[in-house]
């Protein structure tokens, strides 16, 4: 990673004396795959249509690639390419067409070459001269992802791209987006499918009420939140429960009425096992239990709202 891709400072938008966005800071390292997540209502849409200078900030300041989003907006469109919720074409032209015609009013004068190499990147050979009115969701996510990429852009953003996939497209998406990355494209995905992004992203925010609650390496952020854990089953389940708690620092917790959460660190796992066997508990397994960004996003939001699917639809193509 070269630089920074964005920032953003006390960003804030402002509708009739409600705070859609309230002081939001983001910091994006360039050629990151960065999960931005956020219950309903948390202002995911609404930031990235500032960041993209579809709409102006009531407060606050950002940079695209160390550009001032107000007063830069030029030098930014060239090097950036997004889906804005769904993207939308004319049905009644076929795939290839509504590229050549997104390709035309951002600018771009094409060679077929590059249309003929988006369009296997996305997965469309052999359906690209047919009309979009033909396509599955699937097919026009990719399309819209080939859209996107027109402009070669460095930074692509994505609003819940997977919204309404069945599991094939789902995967299929996934799989785009992981290879934007391995190219060097810096990712911004907005999305509520946690196990999805946990997938994919590298770095992530968690938003609500439109605050930064959380930010940083996927990684980093559920070993800070949860440490070590580990899932024992054991019988007897009452008395080893009250084994376990007699050790505050294992934040024992039950389960499924058969296990118990533990947070310990490998070395410690030992001697914990030996003081339930030297108590006559039956221990049966022991697994390492893996936090998952789900977990983390519910006990910091308080709540799994979806993000909620809007028929307002853009596909904005970086141009001169």
């Amino acid at each position: 990673m070269s630089g920074i891709a964005i920032t953003a400072e006390g960003l804030t938008k402002v509708y009739k004396n409600v705070p859609a966005v309230n002081n939001l800071s983001l910091y994006i390292p360039e050629g990151t795959i960065y999960g931005f997540l956020g219950p309903n209502g948390a202002g995911k849409t609404t930031t990235i249509r500032m960041l993209l200078g579809l709409i102006r900030p009531t407060a606050g300041k950002a940079t695209v690639f160390g550009h001032d989003i107000l007063h830069a907006r030029q030098n930014i469109a060239p090097y950036v390419g997004a889906i804005v919720e769904s993207p939308a074409f004319y049905t009644f032209m076929s795939g290839l067409e509504n590229l050549r015609l997104l390709a035309r009013s951002g600018g771009h004068d094409l060679p077929q070459a590059r249309f003929d190499e988006l369009i296997e990147f996305v997965g469309l050979r052999g359906r690209e001269k047919d009309k979009v009115k033909t396509y599955s969701l699937g097919m026009k996510q990719r399309l819209g992802v080939a859209a996107t990429l027109l402009n070669d852009p460095k930074l692509v953003f994505l609003d819940e791209p997977t919204n309404g996939l069945d599991p094939a497209g789902t995967v299929e998406m996934r799989n785009l987006i992981l290879r934007m990355g391995q190219e060097g494209r810096t990712v911004f995905l907005s999305s509520h499918l946690l196990f999805e992004v946990e997938q994919v992203c590298s770095n992530v925010a968690i938003i609500q009420k439109g605050v930064t609650i959380k930010q940083g390496r996927v990684r980093d952020l559920l070993a800070a939140e949860g440490g070590p854990g580990y899932a024992i089953e054991a019988a007897p389940f009452e008395k080893a429960m009250a084994i376990l708690q007699e050790i505050p620092e294992l934040k024992a917790t039950s389960f499924d009425q058969h296990w118990i959460n533990i947070n310990a660190e490998p070395q410690d796992v030992p001697q914990v096992m030996r003081k339930l066997v030297q108590a006559d508990v039956d221990v049966f397994q022991v697994v390492v239990r893996q936090r998952s960004l789900e977990s983390l996003f519910l006990e910091i939001t308080g709540n799994g709202g979806a993000a909620a699917q809007q028929p307002l639809a853009e596909v904005v193509v970086g141009g001169r």
